[in-house]
């Protein structure tokens, strides 16, 4: 059993990648949209703005399971409702696509307050300095932004971390499904240790994106 427990781990560790580029690549997907969704809100534009208050709410509101199940089996059908031909969606895209779009209705609540945040002096300061629309964000607003949504960016990419353990029920086999696969060969041996070498492989994760932006926190307050 012990050689099966190490071959297990092997598989542990050959597998991780596959959900750390999964996360890399949504909250890069969700940062994105995020923002241009946050800018939208914030400008407040006849429909475009509701529209995208709407997106948001139903991002946050919706498990992950059930946007997964959505990109996956929904987006092949839509596609060539609108147009764009047949395309069957892999796994991997859907679930990035499907991580990315949940990511963003929740980033884009921590960016909005705050850039609320920021007193409307400091824009009318900047705007009696002349700075043009972009000068304004980089130098006044987005240094006053970052130290108030660090705390709520980082728990929204722990989330994330956690919903990455769903991928599984996509066909990806990353170390759910490994685990899965594993426990269902062997008839359920050693199915609470399995679980919790996962819980520990997650909670390394969270960890240690949890370090880091600690780390930007202290960073961005030394200055």
């Amino acid at each position: 059993m012990e050689t099966g427990m190490q071959g297990l781990l092997m598989e542990f560790l050959k597998t991780l990648p596959i959900n750390i580029i999964i996360i890399i690549l949504s909250a890069a997907l969700g940062l994105l949209f995020a923002v241009l969704l946050t800018f939208v809100r914030l400008k407040r534009i006849p429909v475009i703005s509701q529209l995208a208050d709407l997106y948001v709410s139903f991002a946050r509101s919706v498990p992950g399971l059930i946007l997964l199940f959505i990109a996956y089996f929904g987006i092949p059908k839509v596609l060539p409702l609108i147009g764009l031909g047949t395309y069957d969606i892999s796994p991997m895209h859907a679930a990035i696509i499907s991580m990315g779009f949940y990511h963003s209705g929740y980033i884009s609540e921590v960016f909005r307050p705050a850039y609320l945040a920021v007193e409307k002096s400091q824009h009318e300061a900047a705007d009696s300095l002349g700075y043009t629309p972009m000068q304004k964000f980089f130098r006044i607003i987005l240094p006053q932004m970052v130290p108030v949504a660090l705390p709520g960016y980082g728990n929204a990419l722990v989330y994330l971390i956690h919903d990455t353990s769903l991928i599984f029920a996509i066909g990806i086999v990353d170390i759910m499904g490994t685990a899965e696969l594993f426990i269902s060969r062997s008839y359920g041996i050693n199915q609470i240790l399995i679980y919790f070498i996962i819980a520990l492989m997650f909670s390394a994760m969270c960890f240690a994106t949890d370090g880091l932006v600690r780390k930007l926190e202290k960073r961005v307050a030394i200055r």
